[in-house]
């Protein structure tokens, strides 16, 4: 009796440690596959290389420190290898690719030369040297092609009102191209006909145009101070002039427009000007690398 008993209890204790040992593997299994609704897993690195397997966020992708899941991306200890922070990230496959900038990330090269119209007076059109420096910089950035130009129909002596300016847009947008505008407008309105309010007007009913046509984005470059007693009056007139343009520019939805105020740029170089409102070569290179910068900055033709 006392043999079958010990014979029992041998079997028993077998028993016991072969369920522990099947739900031991059952959990670990269990926690190598679990995931979050939607998200991906990211095989990060840790301690002398083992793989961890952890779940990013919650339905829809990658939350980092978000709800839904605890983010693996970064995740590492002494002698493994981290993937680092990023602000977006598409999966594959159950592997996940980051992608800088995220889904507003500005891309290069994708902008034609027929999708960029340039418009405006003689601050750009006495030589076109402003366009020519944002060309070249553009070429050089990748944003253009070499064999490519951008729309110039500036004029020298135009005016917004009197539908002139606006004229030079038209003529560039009837190929149904036109993405980008880069423009002045006003000085003339102010030189010549001393008349701010109607190139106000003007401009207003130009960009309604522009929204029409699905121009995405304006880019407004207002001119620096006139050197010189004999441009009193206009600098009067611009002064009274920019602070609404530069209003309805930053209202703008539709096209977005962004403002460039051209006097930081200018202000102490006097070689900029040779008659006290035109730029020399220096200043158009001046100004279209100006105007290049802030093209770069909110992702203008690019």
């Amino acid at each position: 009796m006392r043999s079958l008993r010990r014979y029992v209890a041998t079997n028993l204790s077998i028993l016991g440690l072969l369920s522990i040992g099947v739900c031991a593997c059952g959990e670990a299994n269990d926690d190598s596959t679990s995931s979050t609704s939607g998200g991906t897993t990211d095989g990060a690195t840790s301690g002398a290389g083992t793989t961890v397997t952890g779940t990013t966020g919650g339905t829809g992708g990658m939350d980092p420190g978000g709800t839904g899941g605890s983010p693996a991306v970064g995740a590492s200890g002494s002698g493994g290898a981290s993937t680092g922070p990023a602000s977006s990230s598409t999966s594959s496959g159950g592997e996940t690719s980051v992608t800088s900038g995220g889904s507003d990330a500005c891309v290069k090269g994708q902008t034609k030369g027929n999708q960029v119209a340039v418009i405006g007076e003689s601050f750009i059109a006495a030589t076109h040297g402003i366009t020519q420096q944002i060309e070249k910089q553009a070429k050089a950035n990748g944003s253009l092609a070499e064999n490519e130009r951008y729309i110039d129909n500036s004029v020298s002596g135009t005016t917004l009102a009197n539908d002139q300016i606006p004229s030079q847009y038209r003529k560039a947008a009837e190929n149904g191209m036109i993405k980008y505008v880069l423009m002045d407008g006003g000085g003339n309105d102010c030189l010549l006909r001393g008349d701010g309010d109607g190139a106000l007007a003007a401009a207003e009913s130009l960009f309604e145009t522009m929204a029409e046509d699905n121009v995405e984005k304006v880019l407004y470059f207002f001119y620096p101070d006139p050197i010189g007693n004999q441009f009193s009056s206009l600098k009067s007139c611009l002064d009274t002039l920019r602070p609404k343009m530069k209003e309805l520019c930053d209202g703008l939805t539709s096209p977005k427009c962004y403002w460039l105020d051209l006097r930081p740029v200018w202000n102490g170089h006097n070689d900029y000007t040779q008659d006290g409102i035109h730029p020399t070569a220096a200043g158009s290179i001046a100004t279209g690398d100006a105007v290049w910068e802030s093209m770069v900055e909110n992702c203008v033709a690019q």
